[in-house]
């Protein structure tokens, strides 16, 4: 059995409508895995400015590991 992860995801202004419907940069998601938070993190990095995640019971910035873009 695997916990979900909570996500926040910082986007830059000029995408972040793509992810929110009232354009807000930060937006929060559950999501399956940290593997699911990772492969996200990948597919969108040209947008993001900063990734949050409660891992374990905490909070973890990806940013704080490697360069998202």
């Amino acid at each position: 059995m695997t916990n979900s992860v909570i996500t926040r995801f910082t986007f830059i202004p000029e995408r972040a409508a793509e992810f929110s419907d009232d354009g807000r940069e930060v937006v929060e998601m559950v999501l399956e895995s940290i593997d699911e938070v990772r492969e996200f993190s990948e597919q969108f990095s040209d947008a993001l400015l900063d990734v949050s995640a409660i891992v374990n019971g905490q909070v973890v910035s990806l940013s704080d590991f490697a360069s998202l873009d």
